[in-house]
């Protein structure tokens, strides 16, 4: 019985074998069905079958060449021109990887069979191959190549021409590559000749035609090593490093390059870009090469990036002058962050430069804009200033002045003052002269703000703004017109508005205007229907047509019950994102025309409730409703601020919105805000700075200055007061915690910004109350709490508690460390 079943399992295993050498077949396992396709032609010789093994080898053949393993490659072709049937495939490759194999006999034998017919039509790429080798020097092919063939007939051409190139006679050289047709197997090297023939006054010609040589040309490196001789510089190190070891020894040699130099050559081109350090003992190493200025000068300019190389540049270099060593202290210190020190250096190199003025009075100023450019907020606007005073003709300085007194640390009387200097210094330019009519504008003086107008519009005749606010003062003074009851001449100025090439939305402001003076002085039916019909055009919602309708009766001191009654009604009315935004604008427009804002006030309350509303279906609209409050803090409307900045943070619970809530609930005094909030609104600063939203940052460090009873102006960003500075440390936060490892402190910040996140600053806030409130007493831990960097340290406990990491460092620590060296705040409110 057990050799019956053993008969039937054999027989199943014989049936079964033609398809499990198909499926290996199919999935390209070539080595297994190679086997069982040998078992299948023991039994039967199916052509088929030795067709599929054939292939099989063919195919392993490719894939051996593919690895480098050329010997096993020839083998393997061998196999499959056993089993193939002629035409035989890849004849062409067989030859070449004989030869790359060093197995010339074999691969003779094969060219011998050959006629001219296969090597010249069939074989084009095994003709370019065989040519490249015979212009390398292998002469034992020409026996054994066709003689009627045309790579023959073509290789007496190159031979003369090789010939004239090395005697260097680049006519004969040409002439002899003219007679080479267009399908020549030496095509690539006639373009490669080509190119070395070029002059100097071509030679930028040279890449062009080498690059028009193919990838796959045996041609290719020696293309590649030309161009690499013709390159310098980065360009020369960049091609060499792709060429191979006796490549790059060829070329060093054709450039005259001493071992030195290639000893160099071959660092540079190693994998990899080279640090900061590497790079720096390179320039130490072969200042030989470099030459010893050069390696002095790119070695002090390296130091800014690898302070640890002052030692071994001191030990190689000389000092050349008080003032480079100086400027290289002031380097060393900024790389290290510390700007104390560096300010220092920067300094005494000011001093020696002041021994030659007004000659270095450019340097001069170049040295305090750089310190203006890493110094804290509070002295970036001294620094520029005292730059100008040695370089009035730094047009980018002014900008920036500009700049700090408007936004960073707005001073109206320091922005008009460098405003006015700017201008003096540079009538002509179109940013100071925006800024200038932005300014006349907001004082309402629009006199002063058309000139500038006009005088932009002389530069920059399609600028906008200028436009605009000529429009606005011919506007205003229409109104003022209308007010006097100087009637005949209100049309000349609304048709001067009108005149101006803007927008169609200003040109239906100007009808508007036009219809109240129809209303006013005569046919109250008419200019009321005008009022209605311009309002409709330039709106598509009934709140901003009564918004606008109050507005501009208010300007005209005119009743609006009239109006109000022939608008469409808007109490239940929702205002879309884009009529919201145009309400801001408006908004924007009229608050820079008006000697106060109770007009604005009157008007919004009008439509108080249908904006109340819209709010709530505009929540999915962030940035919007961030211009929105933004314009009601500006315009001081608390009320509207308080409705949307209290659902936005409910929403979004960011930093900013925060802010707006707070500003509101103060009715902006920020000395209502009790201690809870200062403290909700510290730690969401830290979270604004930690998030990089700069916008955020100075809008709650303003805010926490003015509560602080601290000078409007003093620095808001990673700035400290002279009285802030510890007797012990700059930074006692690295006094605390500078022994913890940089990830396991990123694992901190990232867990303090989770909980800010998850949590809001208001609970985070209420824990330490919890917490150390009954120990320490709310008045002292009050006082502790005005330091923003006793903050940032609570927090980092916090986080490291969360994470149940050990630090080293406990709330009592902390304490010590702040009472003991950090000054004493009174808060505002005692």
């Amino acid at each position: 019985m057990k050799k019956i079943i053993q008969k039937i399992s054999a027989a199943i295993s014989e049936s079964a074998l033609p398809e499990k050498a198909r499926a290996h077949y199919a999935a390209g396992r070539y080595k297994e069905a190679s086997d069982l396709f040998k078992e299948l032609l023991k039994q039967s010789a199916d052509a088929e079958t030795k067709r599929c093994l054939a292939d099989c080898y063919l195919q392993r053949a490719w894939a051996m060449a593919g690895k480098g393993m050329l010997k096993e490659a020839c083998v393997l072709w061998e196999n499959y021109a056993a089993n193939a049937q002629p035409p035989l495939q890849a004849q062409d490759v067989y030859v070449l990887w004989l030869l790359a194999g060093k197995n010339e006999r074999k691969a003779y034998a094969v060219l011998d069979g050959f006629n001219a017919r296969q090597l010249d039509e069939e074989f084009p790429a095994l003709a370019a191959y065989l040519g490249a080798l015979l212009v390398s020097g292998a002469s034992d092919l020409l026996p054994h190549l066709p003689q009627d063939s045309a790579l023959l007939k073509h290789w007496d051409w190159v031979v003369a021409a090789l010939a004239a190139y090395r005697n260097g006679e680049p006519e004969r050289c040409e002439q002899a590559l003219k007679q080479l047709p267009f399908r020549s197997a030496f095509r690539d090297l006639r373009t490669l000749l080509k190119a070395q023939l070029l002059d100097g006054a071509d030679s930028e010609q040279a890449p062009a035609l080498l690059a028009k040589i193919p990838d796959e040309s045996p041609y290719q490196p020696l293309a590649k090593a030309c161009l690499a001789y013709r390159q310098s510089g980065a360009e020369f190190v960049a091609s060499l490093s792709g060429l191979e070891h006796n490549q790059r020894r060829i070329v060093a040699l054709a450039k005259g390059l001493n071992a030195r130099q290639s000893q160099l050559l071959e660092t540079l081109i190693k994998p990899g870009e080279p640090d900061a350090k590497t790079r720096f003992n390179l320039a130490l190493q072969y200042r030989d090469v470099f030459g010893s200025d050069a390696a002095q000068a790119y070695c002090l300019g390296a130091l800014a990036e690898y302070p640890g190389g002052e030692k071994d540049y001191f030990k190689h270099f000389a000092s050349k002058d008080p003032f480079e060593e100086n400027r290289l202290q002031a380097l060393l210190h900024e790389q290290a962050e510390n700007g104390y020190d560096a300010g220092f250096f920067w300094e005494r190199c000011i001093d020696i430069l002041k021994k030659d003025r007004p000659a270095n009075d450019r340097k001069i100023a170049l040295i305090l804009r750089h310190m203006a450019d890493k110094a804290h907020s509070a002295e970036v606007a001294v620094l520029l200033a005292d730059s100008l005073e040695y370089d009035p003709s730094d047009l980018q300085s002014y900008l920036k002045l500009l700049t700090i007194y408007q936004e960073q640390r707005p001073d109206s009387v320091q922005y008009a003052h460098w405003l006015e200097r700017g201008l003096q210094r540079f009538p002509d330019d179109t940013d100071l002269l925006v800024r200038a009519a932005k300014s006349a504008a907001s004082r309402k003086a629009f006199k002063k703000a058309a000139a500038y107008a006009k005088a932009l519009l002389k530069i920059d005749p399609v600028n906008t703004l200028a436009k605009h606010l000529l429009f606005a003062n011919h506007m205003a003074h229409a109104r003022r017109l209308v007010k006097a009851e100087k009637f005949h001449l209100v049309e000349k100025e609304i048709q001067a508005a009108e005149q101006l090439t803007i927008d169609k939305s200003l040109r239906r402001q100007a009808d508007l205007l036009r219809g109240f003076y129809l209303w006013q002085a005569e046919d109250k039916a008419q200019g009321l229907q005008r009022i209605v019909d311009t309002l409709a055009t330039l709106h598509d919602d009934p709140v901003n047509m009564h918004f606008q309708a109050q507005i501009e009766a208010g300007l005209l001191e005119l009743p609006t019950q009239g109006i109000s009654r022939a608008l469409p009604a808007f109490k239940d009315y929702l205002l879309s994102a884009p009529q919201l935004q145009r309400l801001i604008a408006s908004l924007d427009y009229y608050d820079e025309q008006l000697d106060d804002r109770s007009l604005l006030f009157k008007a919004l309350d009008k439509v108080k409730a249908p904006l109340k509303k819209s709010v709530e279906w505009l929540l999915e609209h962030e940035t919007l409703l961030l211009a929105w409050c933004q314009t009601l803090e500006a315009i001081g409307h608390y009320e509207l601020l308080k409705h949307c900045a209290k659902m936005a943070n409910a929403r979004w619970r960011k930093p900013a919105w925060l802010y707006y809530q707070r500003v509101a609930e103060c009715q902006g005094d920020a000395s209502r805000l009790d201690f809870m909030l200062l403290f909700g609104l510290q730690l969401a600063l830290e979270e604004a700075r930690a998030q990089n939203d700069h916008k955020a940052v100075g809008l709650i460090a303003r805010l926490l200055e003015r509560a602080s009873g601290a000078p409007e102006h003093l620095p808001i960003e990673d700035e400290t007061d002279e009285f802030e500075q510890s007797p012990i440390s700059d930074d006692p936060i690295e006094d605390l915690f500078g022994p913890i490892p940089d990830a396991v402190f990123k694992r901190i910040e990232k867990k303090i910004e989770e909980i800010m996140r998850k949590r809001g600053p208001d609970y985070f806030a209420a824990q330490i109350m919890r917490q150390y409130g009954e120990q320490l007493g709310q008045q002292r831990l009050a006082i502790l709490f005005m330091n923003q960097d006793f903050l940032w340290s609570v927090a980092i406990l916090a986080g490291a508690e969360e994470l149940k990491i050990e630090i080293g460092v406990g709330f009592d620590d902390i304490l010590a460390r702040f009472e003991h060296n950090s000054p004493q705040y009174s808060l505002p409110f005692n």
